[in-house]
């Protein structure tokens, strides 16, 4: 039996923690001699050389109750065998064997490695569990400055056909709309289930980090086909998720052309499909809306929205690493205080949301309104929706223009005092802002609902454009700038409604409505909507210079 390594002594001789640098990773592997090494005995080489990333999935075969043998030394926490990983593998020592030798693809000596780099396991100390949560705040980072790096498929063959190969090279069916459909789904679905890499929520950030990296097969082999743009004709990530993405951007481009009364009447075969009857419409969003969760959709920074719907098809053996395994994906660095596992989930949802919107303001909030009458929504505060990626999110169906000096936003979490949970939007220096009021009109609207199917699969209607009737008490707020038609600029805009406030009319002495007072306003969010208006057709409801918006449901 081959061992690279000594086993990890746990008899307290292991050496003392490295102090956490929020620059650098504690530890790294030196593969040449099989150990794990503190970063700062290894800095000068680190930085002459650079280091290398592996990015693969394990926890699926993950055995905690046996000792492997074969580990690098170093180490200070315990590991788990690996058995039975699909592939003929029935050992740890085979998985370490093959990953040494994939490893040796780079040509880097020191590699961060998860297991060897960031503490494993549940039954870490509590020392070990901060520095966990301080390695993970710092992922970002980590990938950013690693010198190369490679994708692990260690369930694929490239040798042999495969649902991930046959997306990669475009061998979908296309002979209809429904089969082509069909084709995608059953791809999606034997690909989840054959390559474990494609459900693992630490890869759904690895993938958004490492996105022009080289898939490697079980053997360590590459993919070659002239049709990859990238690393000389070899697969990459960027080719799993682009064809995908501009699928799912074209379907999009389609229940908007539909829903247009300027569209010129030129349809494409997606349009003319969806306008053929409503199960079919039905059909195409709820395919859609599969799409946007399945976790393969634009995995290119700044894409909050998109990174959390594609949580619903990954797999966290942790339930805080639902939070905390996505900070890198989504821009969140070397948050403070660092992810802190000893948290309820509750409030890791809370801290992981605060950071959220603190990071990407607006880009959160283009989000559709949901029915009230929805038989599947429960009502949910913002951090909880946001967290488990409960939005799908708009920016598929349109880019955005955003309007300069939009207020800031800021949350106050839920408190014992009435269960307030709100989103505060103000501008930083105090300067006044305008909600607006539509009149009676020949205005026109586009909505976005967030439905659910009869087995709880949400998906967007898209509304027709059409002149709109709305209820005298909604208000908007213009985000950002729309293309007009003729004589009617356009605005897209957030939905409110305001929540009017009961107070005491010092003259009859009866309670009257309020809706805002000194320049604030409480209302419900409801929403994105499209907005073509005349001139005279908005009037200004009121300047304020505080806006409290609660999630609506």
């Amino acid at each position: 039996m081959a061992v690279f390594g000594n086993n990890i002594n746990y008899s307290g001789s292991a050496p003392p923690i490295p102090k956490n640098d929020p620059n650098h990773p504690r530890w790294l592997l030196d593969t040449s001699n099989w150990k794990v090494c503190q970063y700062t005995d290894i800095e000068a080489e680190v930085h002459k050389e650079g280091y290398g990333i592996l990015s693969y999935t394990w926890g699926k075969w993950a055995k905690w109750d046996e000792e492997p043998e074969g580990l690098p030394a170093g180490l200070q926490w315990k590991l788990p065998v690996i058995k039975n990983n699909d592939n003929g593998s029935n050992d740890s020592e085979d998985f370490l064997t093959v990953a040494r030798q994939v490893v040796s693809r780079m040509q880097a000596r020191y590699v961060w490695w998860d297991w060897m780099c960031v503490p494993q396991g549940n039954k870490l100390s509590d020392d070990l569990k901060k520095v966990k949560g301080e390695e993970v705040s710092k992922q970002m980072g980590i990938y950013a400055g690693a010198k190369e790096s490679i994708v692990w498929l260690h369930c694929t063959d490239w040798e042999k056909d495969s649902a991930v190969r046959s997306l990669l090279e475009n061998n979908v069916q296309k002979d209809s709309i429904e089969k082509f459909v069909e084709s995608v789904d059953k791809l999606l679905v034997e690909m989840r289930k054959d390559e474990p890499w494609l459900t693992s929520g630490w890869t759904l950030q690895e993938g958004v980090l490492l996105s022009e990296t080289v898939l490697l097969d079980h053997h360590g082999r590459s993919l070659r086909n002239p049709r990859f743009i990238h690393n000389n004709r070899q697969a990459s990530v960027l080719d799993i998720t682009a064809g995908l993405t501009t699928l799912a951007i074209h379907i999009a481009s389609a229940f908007m052309k539909v829903n247009e009364e300027y569209n010129g009447g030129y349809y494409d075969e997606v349009a003319n499909y969806i306008t053929t009857s409503v199960s079919n419409y039905q059909k195409i969003a709820e395919f859609l809306s599969r799409l946007l969760r399945s976790g393969l959709i634009a995995y290119t920074k700044d894409s909050p929205l998109f990174v959390l719907a594609g949580k619903h098809s990954r797999h966290f053996s942790v339930k805080a690493d639902e939070c905390w395994a996505l900070l890198g994906a989504l821009g969140l660095g070397n948050i403070t205080p660092p992810p802190d596992y000893n948290q309820e989930l509750d409030q890791v949802k809370a801290t992981f949301f605060g950071h959220l919107l603190k990071k990407h303001q607006w880009s959160l909030l283009l989000v559709a309104g949901h029915s009230l009458d929805d038989a599947h929504l429960t009502p949910q505060n913002w951090h909880t929706r946001f967290a488990d990626g409960k939005y799908l999110p708009l920016g598929v169906f349109f880019d955005v223009h955003w309007k300069p000096n939009l207020p800031y936003l800021n949350w106050i979490g839920p408190t014992t005092q009435e269960n307030k949970d709100a989103i505060h939007m103000q501008t930083p220096t105090g300067k006044h802002f305008t909600v607006l009021r539509l009149n009676n009109s020949s205005a026109l609207a586009r909505t976005y609902e967030q439905c659910h199917n009869d087995s709880g699969l949400p998906y967007i209607h898209v509304e027709r454009v059409e002149t709109p009737w709305f209820p005298t008490e909604m208000l908007f707020f213009p985000i950002a700038d729309l293309q007009g038609t003729p004589n009617m600029p356009g605005s897209r805009c957030i939905q409110i409604e305001p929540i009017p406030r009961m107070v005491k009319d010092p003259v009859s002495g009866k309670k009257v409505k309020l809706n805002s007072h000194i320049g604030t306003l409480e209302g419900y969010f409801r929403g994105v909507i499209d907005i073509w208006a005349a001139e005279g057709d908005f009037t200004k409801d009121q300047d304020l210079h505080k806006l409290t918006l609660f999630s609506g449901v």
